[in-house]
């Protein structure tokens, strides 16, 4: 008799099991109380469902969610504190729908061959973490956006990459934005701004994009310690700043592009303590204005330094590495201006086939001319206090002295405890 009720016992537990592993992600949601956890399956789950409730859904890595290429598969709609962690996503049109919510925390998800990822509308306090997603082949026309917000405040996203889609990363007036620690690559945009206001962006990878930032009629910006690199496509540009106001753009990489900055119509903003590589252009202004700052920066290799419509704005304090001046009195400052205005430069932007003749004789010589007789200009794209020395370099130099000050130190006090260990003997 016990032999048969622990048998019993067994099958109805596996019946049991079988049951509840085969109810549909709805009703596992419906059946989850308020508040509640849901732990999915190591299954794949081919439906859509909707979360109206407070809920914690964990899936594993054997948890897989699709919907076809026509739906969406999970849409928060109406709700506070849901948190989604550790699901993968396929073939779907859009993985995630988040309407009219608050406190979403969305984390270690992956998704492949999605139309778009994550959509965010009128909601407040939504956090994406640790996301993955790679889109669709073809033509960006043919593509979504991997992150999108509308219409929302305090958007968080960190630790994510984004590859092969429109716009990596899309917010269209949202206010109050912190995008850290992401990666954009193979996109129309990686980080795309629109309308938008209290911005921050930091620590961020963009590289290989037709444009690494674009911000459009937007105010109140930080974007600083970003590394924006080899968007070199035609009318391609590490950052388009438009039609915006009170922008920093401070102690970032720009490498390989070909516009590092293009600025438009850009107001009371600042440009300082970046690094220019090897840029076609570094800087290139369009409806300047004089209230807009270019100061503390290093321009290394790039083709052309900063050019510009006729506007002007304060450029002072730059490191340029194709500056001939001297530096007499040793302030670190040169003597004589810096202007960079160059013909060959505005010519070879135009007609990208020019760079082959860059270093040919007849470019060197009229370099030298134009180094000649820009002296006289007083007004356009001139910097009045040229720095001498890189401010990368003197970074460096500043971080091995403080290095050496603390081995000495070190070296210092060891010896001197060694010293009164020896007289006590």
């Amino acid at each position: 008799m016990k032999w048969r009720f622990i048998i019993a016992f067994v099958i109805s537990l596996i019946g049991f099991s079988l049951q509840a592993h085969a109810e549909s992600l709805q009703d596992q949601i419906d059946k989850t109380p308020a508040g509640g956890t849901l732990k999915l399956f190591d299954r794949v789950y081919r439906e859509q469902a909707t979360i109206s409730k407070p809920i914690t859904i964990i899936g594993s890595e054997k948890t897989l969610m699709k919907a076809g290429y026509d739906n969406t598969v999970l849409t928060i709609e109406n709700t506070k504190d849901v948190t989604l962690e550790n699901l993968n996503f396929a073939r779907s049109k859009s993985a995630i729908d988040v309407k009219k919510s608050s406190q979403i925390k969305i984390k270690d998800i992956k998704m492949i061959y999605m139309f778009s990822g994550v959509t965010i509308r009128n909601s407040t306090g939504i956090t994406v973490d640790n996301f993955f997603m790679r889109g669709l082949d073809g033509q960006y026309a043919s593509k979504g956006t991997g992150i999108a917000a509308y219409d929302s405040k305090k958007i968080n996203i960190s630790n994510s990459s984004i590859t092969e889609v429109l716009d990596a990363y899309y917010l269209e007036r949202v206010t109050g934005s912190r995008i850290l620690n992401n990666k954009a690559t193979y996109s129309r945009y990686g980080l795309h701004y629109m309308y938008g206001k209290d911005i921050y962006a930091r620590d961020n990878l963009l590289e290989n994009n037709v444009t690494g930032i674009m911000l459009m009629i937007a105010e109140n910006a930080l974007l600083e310690k970003n590394t924006i690199q080899y968007q070199s496509d035609w009318n391609s540009s590490g950052f388009t700043l438009y039609d915006a106001e009170n922008i920093v753009t401070k102690n970032n990489k720009l490498i390989g592009n070909r516009t590092a900055i293009s600025s438009q119509n850009m107001k009371k903003s600042t440009i300082k303590n970046n690094v220019f590589l090897t840029n076609q252009t570094a800087v290139e202004f369009t409806g300047s204005e004089k209230d807009n700052t270019v100061e503390n920066n290093d321009f290394l290799g790039n083709i052309l330094n900063i050019r510009s419509d006729g506007t002007s704005s304060d450029i002072t304090s730059n490191f340029y590495d194709d500056y001939s001046g001297f530096d007499v009195d040793e302030d670190n400052y040169g003597d004589e201006k810096y202007v960079a205005l160059q013909s060959f430069g505005q010519w070879m932007v135009r007609e990208p086939a020019y760079q082959y003749f860059t270093e040919s004789p007849s470019v060197v010589l009229l370099n030298q001319m134009d180094q000649q007789t820009n002296k006289t200009e007083t007004n356009q794209l001139v910097d009045n206090k040229p720095l001498m020395k890189a401010i990368s370099e003197q970074k460096n130099e500043h971080s091995v002295n403080i290095w050496l000050i603390i081995v000495g130190a070190i070296i210092f006090i060891g010896g001197l405890y060694g010293w009164r260990r020896s007289i006590r003997i």
